[in-house]
């Protein structure tokens, strides 16, 4: 081979003419791949593909959703967002919605757009009465929305407006998860504070009829029932005293499992091995001492609307 035919060849190489190499063109990486570092050509870098649990090699997954915020890996590493995170700047509003919203008061990677020392998530831009936050509660399954990263049933959204924690289910420390306490001490458990009919996440795991941040839920006790004045007087768990009108309309549940921490532990099954279902109570129930389930206050007028009672 003469010294000219190698110097060909060694500029063939360094060039990247595989033809001159005869070499199958399959082996040729695009010349803009190349350049950019990206092997799988999906339009994100090999080196943040790695970095962020990404294939470098497999090109489908920028078009996979990782955080299921309704955004793709692909949008997410373009707008700087986290593709792990469905609400990157923790403002309680997810990042697809941010995008898809195109609300100028709220953005992917600032909590608070406008500057006004609110969160966007509690925000109502379009003054429908209903936040930002939670706008899609109708419309997007439970999978894609309303995380509980700390299991507390407080969603991480909400857990700012009641001064809890997101990564902790006991965020005072006294024992009682977050969910079960009454921060506002208004008669209704954290966990309640935003059920809304529009909300579909309040899952049933166990398939007993009753949502999971129902279960083994305990309020507190019975001190007082005055049946002349209609007057119920409890204790909560966290140690808050609340009188609250028993009226002709109020509800008495008495869930036939046992109360959570007694010894026996709870009986979620009756003699034909089916799921117990809470049964109908009476006001000859509220008996002191008896430990409460959990209570619901009618909104509109202040008075008990509903009680569960552990038997």
């Amino acid at each position: 081979m003469s010294r000219s035919n190698v110097g060909a060849r060694a500029v063939a190489a360094v060039t990247g003419t595989v033809f001159a190499l005869g070499l199958p063109a399959a082996v040729a990486l695009s010349p803009a791949h190349a350049a950019t570092g990206d092997l799988d050509g999906d339009g994100i870098p090999n080196r943040w593909e790695r970095t962020h649990g990404m294939n470098p090699n497999k090109a489908a997954d920028a078009k996979a959703d990782f955080d299921r915020d309704g955004l793709s890996n692909l949008r997410e590493y373009r707008l700087g967002s986290g593709i792990r995170d469905e609400d990157s700047d923790n403002d309680g509003h997810d990042d697809g919605d941010e995008v898809k919203d195109g609300l100028k008061s709220t953005a992917v990677k600032d909590a608070d757009t406008d500057n006004d020392g609110r969160l966007d998530g509690d925000e109502d831009a379009d003054r429908d009465g209903i936040a930002n936050e939670d706008e899609d509660d109708a419309r997007e399954g439970c999978a894609a929305d309303d995380d509980d990263r700390d299991g507390d049933h407080v969603d991480d959204e909400d857990e700012n407006e009641l001064g809890l924690k997101v990564r902790s289910a006991d965020s005072d420390g006294n024992g009682i998860e977050d969910g079960d306490e009454d921060g506002d001490e208004d008669g209704e458990a954290n966990e309640d504070e935003d059920d809304d009919s529009l909300d579909r996440c309040d899952g049933d795991s166990d398939g007993d009829g009753e949502a999971d941040e129902d279960d083994e839920d305990l309020f507190g006790s019975i001190v007082s029932f005055d049946h002349a004045t209609g007057v119920l007087t409890l204790q909560s768990a966290a140690g808050h005293t609340l009188s609250l009108e028993v009226t002709e309309d109020t509800a008495v549940e008495i869930d036939d499992d046992s109360a959570p921490g007694t010894a026996t532990g709870p009986e979620e099954s009756d003699e034909d091995g089916e799921e117990r279902e809470d049964r109908e109570g009476t006001t000859a129930d509220l008996i002191p001492g008896t430990q409460v389930a959990e209570i619901e206050i009618d909104d509109e007028t202040g008075t008990l609307e509903e009680i569960t009672l552990y038997a």
